[in-house]
């Protein structure tokens, strides 16, 4: 017999056993370690609200993984690792596969007008390589949403799992009325209204850019919930959507625009012109149908409501600044 096919053989005798032995449920796994949380452990209460500045938290809690003076806060984040190897149970063990998952803790800082500490939150998201997302080593910590006074932060596990941030109303006001001072620049702030809506835009005829109207927060927890979407979104049964309407604002130099809104997994799309004077702000209130195709699914009947005044319809509406990792709004927005 050939060299070639001895080894043939052995090859299959081995894949035969691991077959036999996941067949029968002769297999074990070792994870390791057990308890990855403790290796990134919250140190929030070691930071004092109140009393400690910038410089003062980060002497505690390290470098910041990102950071804005104008939206007043610090992120940070520790990460560790939790591996699991699955072993066959034959004659002797043979490990034949191998997960790993990452842990991430993000800690949120935000900081008053004066720069000393007025909030802080933390927790933990796992993370697993994007083909098994639904078979983590362990499903703890599936989704992570952070409220850091008017800061709203959240990792899911859709998509690219990006960091996300939201402003609330108080801040989001602050922010637009700063814009009202440009000499060059206007701002378009897109919201959805109470029937279907897009969730892309392109700006004169440009590569379309995501426009995250509709956050999705199934998997928040309802004792969590309440205070996450303090002042934001109404409460109590019946009235909460699975999904939290926000505002999108884009800067855009003076002069005519044409803006096109589309859904990327749906056809039909809206252009609609803006004349972009410095200093103002146009608010639109985005409503479409569904075609109800089957074979050829798009949005209709569009509907784009435009008012120089914010819309009722928005008031308790929070601002993206961050999505999927994207900035939305400048870091540290400037004329």
């Amino acid at each position: 017999m050939y060299p070639g096919t001895l080894t043939r053989i052995k090859v299959y005798r081995v894949l035969v056993l691991l077959t036999l032995s996941l067949v029968t449920g002769c297999a074990v796994s070792y994870i390791s370690p057990k308890a990855p949380e403790a290796l990134v452990p919250d140190r929030s209460s070691e930071v004092i609200v109140g009393q400690m500045e910038r410089t003062e938290v980060r002497s505690v809690l390290g470098i910041p993984r990102l950071s804005s003076k104008y939206w007043r806060f610090d992120l940070f984040r520790f990460d560790t690792e939790q591996t699991e190897v699955v072993f066959a149970v034959t004659p002797w063990p043979i490990p034949f596969a191998q997960v790993k998952d990452e842990l991430h803790r993000y800690t949120l800082v935000s900081y008053d007008d004066k720069g000393r500490t007025n909030a802080i939150a933390s927790d933990l998201f796992r993370k697993p390589a994007a083909w098994r997302i639904a078979s983590p080593i362990e499903y703890d910590y599936p989704s992570l949403y952070l409220r850091s006074g008017e800061l709203m932060f959240f990792v899911v596990p859709q998509g690219t799992r990006g960091i996300n941030m939201l402003v609330a109303p108080p801040c989001r006001d602050l922010f637009l009325q700063s814009a009202r001072s440009s000499t060059h620049h206007c701002l378009a702030v897109l919201g959805c209204g109470d029937r279907g809506c897009g969730n892309q835009l392109s700006i004169d005829a440009g590569p379309p850019r995501g426009l995250p109207v509709r956050n999705s927060h199934f998997l928040l927890k309802q004792e969590k919930r309440d205070s996450w979407l303090q002042g934001i979104a109404p409460s109590g049964p019946g009235v909460a959507a699975p999904w939290l309407e926000s505002l999108v604002a884009f800067r855009l130099t003076a002069g005519d625009h044409v803006l096109e809104i589309s859904a990327k997994q749906l056809g039909g799309a809206h252009s609609l012109m803006l004349a972009c004077r410095p200093g103002e702000i146009t608010y639109f209130v985005i409503n479409a149908s569904h075609n109800g195709s089957f074979m050829n699914p798009a949005l209709v009947d569009w509907q784009i409501q435009q008012t120089d005044t914010m819309p009722e319809l928005f008031a308790r509406r929070p601002l993206v600044i961050l999505n999927e990792g994207q900035w939305y709004m400048d870091v540290e927005p400037s004329e």
